[in-house]
């Protein structure tokens, strides 16, 4: 089961990394990509944290939890997802204030994974 569990912790990374590669890409370029990165990257990290929650929440990993933070990362990805959602839907350029706070929700969930 650690093999299994080792590979959605790879998922879950590869998904918040498409997440900030996305949002890098459209502060260089507004007319990068579009937000169906985002809403794939933010898609992976809800899917993977449930799944990375599930495993070790049922003993199969040597892991302890910590409900707290894992609630609060599950409440600021659903945001994130919700916002990358909108944003895919909105023409490029009219919902700047949005992908700004798409930005900081997931510079907030990054922060809160490594520090707490």
């Amino acid at each position: 089961m650690n093999i299994v569990y080792d590979f959605l912790v790879l998922v879950h990374l590869l998904g918040m990394a498409t997440i900030v590669a996305g949002v890098v890409l459209r502060l260089a370029a507004p007319n990068g990509p579009s937000g169906m990165v985002l809403v794939a990257g933010a898609g992976a990290q809800v899917i993977t944290g449930f799944a990375l929650t599930g495993i070790a929440s049922a003993g199969l990993v040597d892991n302890d939890i910590n409900h707290t933070k894992i609630a609060v990362k599950l409440g600021v990805a659903v945001i994130v997802l919700v916002l990358a959602h909108i944003l895919q839907r909105k023409p490029k350029g009219t919902a700047q204030g949005l992908f700004y706070a798409l930005a900081g929700f997931t510079l907030l969930n990054v922060a809160v994974a490594v520090f707490w």
